[in-house]
């Protein structure tokens, strides 16, 4: 009797353990899914907030250009716009922003120029950056330049023997079609055949993809291998106006034009393109965008595209 009443004990014990431990279980399980809850809406309201700010910094940006286009006859690189905000504290946070004049950079979109001779000295200009940034040799920026241009003109004609339209590439493994359409962004050049990794890497901060062809380069604003690749040997009015323009930027392209030769890419001295890139740091969460912004003269700037880095 008394061993029936001990075993019935254990049983219970065992019983009240197992009970406790559910319990516990549960009610860690609960505790825990309440602090992923609270985490992920913090988590949500960092990330609100960071889009709040971003849409602050593109409207505080687009206000600057406005004002800089009403008050400045050209653009250059010592202007407010120019400058990078590397640290804005805010509330809960940090703010970043860089905006850069698109114009500076070499458009591919210019290779798929209809005229002929808008066409030839946008693919000399485009060549000689080639081989000046040592991404290859003269034959083959003529075989990139090719296919750049199959990639972003109308037809189905590869340009020379470089060429290369949809037919070669729906060989490939795994097979694709060509554009046949201005790139939207830089990163397309991935796709084009005979692009490598390496000979992006090379060209990326020098190239855009604006959404027009024909655009003019901002002798101002230009990397120095895109104002130096201008024409197939500077001369001292180029190299010169390279090295005085950080404190004596151009106000008229007269100035230098005389340097230049008649095959030279139309240049200037203004600018319509700007890529802002913006970020905002808040709590644990980060936002980040790409904003593609046009200044039509006249007019006031307006956001083309938003989005990740094209780079």
């Amino acid at each position: 009797m008394r061993a029936a009443r001990g075993q019935q004990r254990g049983v219970a014990l065992i019983t009240a353990i197992l009970v406790v431990t559910i319990a516990t279980i549960a009610a860690t399980a609960m505790a825990v899914s309440h602090q992923i809850a609270l985490h992920r809406a913090q988590t949500l309201q960092e990330s609100e907030m960071g889009w709040w700010y971003i849409e602050g910094v593109e409207q505080w940006v687009m206000t600057i250009l406005q004002r800089d286009a009403e008050t400045a006859e050209y653009d250059s690189l010592d202007e407010p716009w120019a400058q990078p905000v590397d640290y804005l504290p805010v509330d809960e946070g940090v703010l970043r922003g860089r905006l850069e004049d698109l114009q500076g950079r070499f458009n591919l979109n210019n290779l798929a120029s209809v005229d002929a001779e808008a066409q030839a000295r946008y693919a000399g200009h485009f060549q000689r950056l080639f081989v000046l940034l040592g991404a290859g040799t003269d034959f083959e920026a003529v075989a990139v330049t090719s296919v750049i241009r199959d990639w972003v003109d109308k037809d189905q004609e590869p340009t020379g023997f470089d060429g290369a339209e949809e037919t070669e590439y729906l060989g490939f493994s795994p097979p694709y079609r060509t554009a046949d359409r201005p790139m939207v962004d830089v990163g397309e050049l991935m796709a084009v055949k005979g692009m490598t990794r390496e000979i992006y890497e090379l060209l990326r901060p020098h190239v855009t993809a604006l959404p027009v062809v024909g655009s003019h380069i901002n002798v101002n604003t230009a990397t120095e291998p895109v104002l130096l690749s201008l024409v197939e040997t500077p001369g001292p009015e180029l190299t010169d106006f390279l090295e005085s323009r950080g404190e004596l930027p151009l106000q008229d392209v007269s100035a230098i034009e005389a340097g230049l030769n008649v095959d030279a890419p139309p240049i200037d001295v203004n600018s319509q393109f700007f890529g802002l890139e913006s970020e905002a740091l808040i709590g644990s969460s980060r936002v980040g965008l790409y904003h593609l912004i046009y200044r039509p003269t006249g007019a006031p700037p307006t956001v083309l595209a938003r989005g990740a880095h094209p780079d």
